[in-house]
């Protein structure tokens, strides 16, 4: 792609962006509203298992089991705010850090 266009794709996305934001935030808001649920969201980089986050969490002090996690992933997903993993099959990503929404 020529410079041109690559400019052009970043000025579409910039302002796709923007749109979502409030759209987004108002579906965080409404779906992850404990402290469990937002360090596990925060936790979800695509490389942490399951397994991985509880064991996390449960170093925290929060009580959150290896299928609490799966199943929040499944929730998000279908919600559009985690998206899969593009480096481990079954493992999920968010698509945006909580603190760029000031949540």
């Amino acid at each position: 792609m020529n410079s041109e266009t690559n400019y052009l794709l970043r000025e579409i996305l910039k302002w796709q962006r923007l749109q979502a934001l409030p759209f987004l935030k108002q579906a965080i808001e409404h779906s992850i509203t404990t402290k469990e649920q937002k360090k596990i969201y925060e936790l979800s980089d695509g490389k942490l298992s399951t397994n991985e986050i509880s064991k996390k969490l449960h170093n925290e002090g929060i009580k959150a089991s290896h299928m609490t996690v799966y199943n929040y992933w499944k929730r998000w997903y279908s919600l559009g705010l985690v998206m899969p993993s593009k480096e481990y099959s079954g493992r999920f990503e968010k698509i945006i850090d909580l603190s760029e929404l000031n949540l």
